[in-house]
């Protein structure tokens, strides 16, 4: 290790080295404490998960089922099944950094699990890491991989997960798991994954030394925060070149992650796209179009999502959609919804199931939503309005995803 420390980052090396040992050593005591009162219990607990290889030849399986099922003849899933094969080609470069750069609705969630299980065969990786920014988006995200490889196969961890489901041995084998990430596909928030990784606590490193070796897709890559940024791509960097990690930053809207202009400069990205032609595919999924509206007043935005049966409006507070939602309610707005981060991660998809319901049978829908909505929640409106700071931005045809 120390003859691989990298000029320029050898004191952040070697702090990332320390936390890989820090890590093992506190893993491997509370597993040796945990073993002991076992042993005077007579109790085994659930920590066993099958290794990431063993699994692979099933998971693959089913992931190609999967696929082969959302078939059909329409250009947009041509170019979906264009996108994917490509990814998937790109599993056989060598580990380390890539770029993913596909446009809302050109499937790149599953594009990158598909990369992940086949760069995983090929190079050996321990497990899969899926780090989403938003809570408001991990529900949906898990569902997809539990449906595709069955819930014994993903752990979901992240601060709103709802451990109450059925068996008790499913339910502490979930409890532990989220200690030590042992299972072999891994769905968590970015808040989860960088505190880990920069943790000085020893609950939290105890998981770091299971990070190393695993392929990490960043989803909505932009939305990493801007103050902690240098450090997050020291840490992805770093993971990338001593810890035999792959790491995707998976997005529609790529930041210059690799710019030199950043200070210590940017990520060795260059050639590590694996989406075919981003520029091409922004034209070819281009689903919106934005029209500035203007300012408009709370009166304004009920009276427009009153000339549309089915529209939504997004507002940056919880206090003004909620505010909006009661005067939707008061002007007679037949099929207000409201949906904000206040409510609780059960509520919010029961919301959202309801949304998907009206839309499909063209039943009156009119959401009033904080930005939650924005960062991926997978609806497909007519049209919406973004109101920030008084500027209104009209957006008009099929809105999905990301606004």
């Amino acid at each position: 290790m120390l003859a691989k420390l990298r000029p320029g980052s050898a004191g952040f090396d070697l702090s990332l080295l320390t936390r890989m040992v820090f890590s093992c050593l506190v893993d491997a005591d509370y597993r040796e404490t945990e073993a002991f009162y076992d042993r005077l219990d007579g109790r085994s607990a659930p920590r066993d998960w099958p290794a990431l290889a063993d699994l692979l030849p099933g998971l693959r399986a089913a992931f190609d089922g999967h696929m082969a099922g959302l078939g059909g003849a329409s250009a947009l899933n041509r170019l979906r099944g264009e996108i994917l094969s490509r990814v998937r080609a790109g599993a056989a470069m060598a580990p380390g950094l890539f770029t993913l750069t596909v446009p809302t609705g050109g499937g790149k969630t599953l594009a990158s699990m598909g990369f992940a299980l086949d760069h995983a065969a090929r190079h050996g990786h321990r497990r899969i890491i899926y780090a989403i920014p938003y809570t408001s988006i991990i529900d949906q995200t898990a569902k997809i991989f539990r449906d595709i490889f069955g819930d014994d196969m993903v752990l979901e961890h992240h601060a709103s997960i709802d451990t109450e489901r059925p068996g008790a041995e499913a339910r502490e084998k979930l409890h532990l798991a989220m200690e030590d990430w042992a299972a072999p596909i891994v769905v968590t928030t970015n808040v989860q994954l960088f505190e880990s990784l920069f943790a000085a606590r020893p609950t939290r490193a105890r998981k770091l030394h299971n990070i190393a070796g695993s392929v990490i897709v960043l989803d909505e890559a932009q939305c990493l925060p801007r103050k902690l940024l240098m450090p997050a791509l020291r840490m992805i960097e770093g993971l990338a070149a001593h810890y035999g990690c792959s790491v995707v930053l998976c997005t529609a809207t790529q930041p210059a992650f690799d710019s030199r202009q950043l200070q210590q400069g940017g990520l060795p990205l260059a050639g590590r796209e694996l989406a075919p032609d981003p520029a091409a595919l922004a034209r070819d999924l281009r689903r919106a179009r934005i029209v500035r509206g203007g300012a408009m007043d709370d009166p304004a935005l009920i009276a427009a999502l009153g000339n549309t049966p089915q529209g939504f409006v997004i507002v940056n507070s919880r206090a003004h959609a909620l505010d909006l939602f009661a005067a939707a309610k008061a002007a007679g707005l037949e099929g207000a919804v409201h949906l904000t981060t206040r409510q609780y991660p059960a509520h919010r998809r029961r919301i959202i199931a309801d949304i998907r319901t009206r839309l499909a049978a063209g039943a009156p829908c009119r959401l009033i939503a904080t930005s939650l909505i924005e960062a991926g929640v997978d609806l497909d409106f007519p049209m919406g309005w973004r109101a920030e700071s008084g500027l209104d931005s009209c957006v008009r045809g099929g809105v999905g995803r990301n606004l």
